[in-house]
């Protein structure tokens, strides 16, 4: 099989360093201490996690849960019911029973996916107070459940998009009951990850450790890649590997991509121009998608998007002097602009604004 993988999780041969935040990350589990997850949007949080679980998985259960989709309380609640009913034991007439029982009062409702036959659970919901109570019991089911659970929350920061405002105390309250089960926080947007768990005012101030991801040692992933491409009998120097990583400026996904690419070209020899053809090539690939987000932005979004793209990193983008050098006009205007982009993904802040997607990034560099 491709050894670079650019989604899911195969096993630790084809994962890479991340050797020192995967020892915390057990160490806090085993040890039921809490803990956040923060790096930018594609460094492979959701790897690491997936390699942790197979170093603990015969002595936890490992309940994961994307948030990233849900819009409110309710999306929430049916991600973490069916994330439960899925992983805490197997289904069964006696699960039935055990669940029908315990939730007697909501009404639970078994459901089955019609392709595959996947077990999923639906409650009677009728106001806030009553999904309240379902999160308050989904919890206490856990915690009844007399094993070491582990339960991850990624883009956990989305719970404060939801129009129900109690999010983070009814969560508070809930996961501070619970002495065993450890819950791991992930998240992209660092500047509302910190602000959750490091204000004052906020339910889960100082609850958890903080832990950052950043990027892989570009050593570290450059001989890496070399070994993959050698047991094929490719041939790429050090200095071509780490060349890669620094055309994809180290992000994950984004080196991961390029080196599949390259892999499945099973070429006698990867080099520099290899590379750097095949970065023109996916820019130009996507093309149709990149021309769609014009036709879908206002002007002014879309040359900020260009402006932030021609800087690679702005660190002050409400600055005179950024605004005046690309002419976006006033600064309420860039702010709301910016907030927009912000808030549709596009555009990511952590200490500097970039461009979510590289590639995206590079396209837009080249655009008059």
């Amino acid at each position: 099989m491709n050894p670079f993988l650019t989604s899911g999780y195969v096993s630790p041969e084809y994962f890479c360093d991340r050797e020192d935040e995967t020892e915390r990350l057990i160490n806090s589990i085993r040890n039921s201490r809490n803990i956040t997850l923060i790096s930018e949007r594609r460094l492979g949080k959701t790897g690491l996690l997936k390699h942790a679980e197979t170093q603990i998985e015969k002595e936890t259960v490992f309940i994961y849960i994307d948030l990233y989709a849900t819009l409110h309380l309710l999306d929430f609640i049916f991600l973490l019911s069916n994330a439960v009913l899925k992983n805490l034991e197997p289904f069964s007439e006696k699960v039935i029973k055990k669940i029908t029982g315990f939730f007697g009062a909501l009404m639970p409702k078994f459901t089955f996916d019609p392709q595959t036959g996947a077990p999923g659970i639906e409650f009677t919901i009728t106001s806030k107070n009553n999904a309240d109570l379902t999160v308050t019991m989904l919890f206490e089911y856990i915690r009844q459940s007399g094993k070491k659970v582990i339960v991850a929350f990624d883009e956990f920061q989305q719970i404060l998009k939801y129009p129900e405002k109690n999010m983070e105390a009814l969560l508070r309250t809930e996961i501070q009951k619970d002495a065993t089960t450890c819950f791991i926080f992930c998240g992209s947007q660092t500047h509302l990850l910190i602000s959750m768990f490091n204000d004052y005012a906020r339910p889960f101030y100082q609850s958890t450790e903080i832990l950052f991801l950043d990027k892989i040692d570009k050593e570290k992933y450059a001989k890496f890649i070399v070994a993959h491409f050698e047991k094929i009998n490719t041939k790429i120097s050090i200095e071509t590997a780490k060349f890669i990583y620094e055309l994809n400026h180290g992000i994950t996904y984004n080196v991961q991509y390029m080196c599949n690419k390259l892999y499945s070209l099973n070429p006698e020899v990867v080099s520099p121009e290899l590379a750097t053809e095949l970065i023109n090539e996916i820019t130009t690939e996507n093309e149709i998608v990149y021309y769609n987000y014009r036709e879908l932005l206002t002007e002014l979004q879309y040359n900020i998007l260009k402006a932030v793209a021609k800087e690679e990193a702005v660190e002050k983008p409400f600055s005179n002097s950024f605004i005046k050098k690309y002419k976006l006009g006033s600064t309420s205007s860039v702010k709301s602009g910016i907030d927009t982009l912000v808030n549709k993904g596009i555009l990511i802040y952590n200490q500097k604004l970039r461009v979510t997607d590289l590639y995206f990034s590079l396209w837009l560099k080249k655009q008059l």
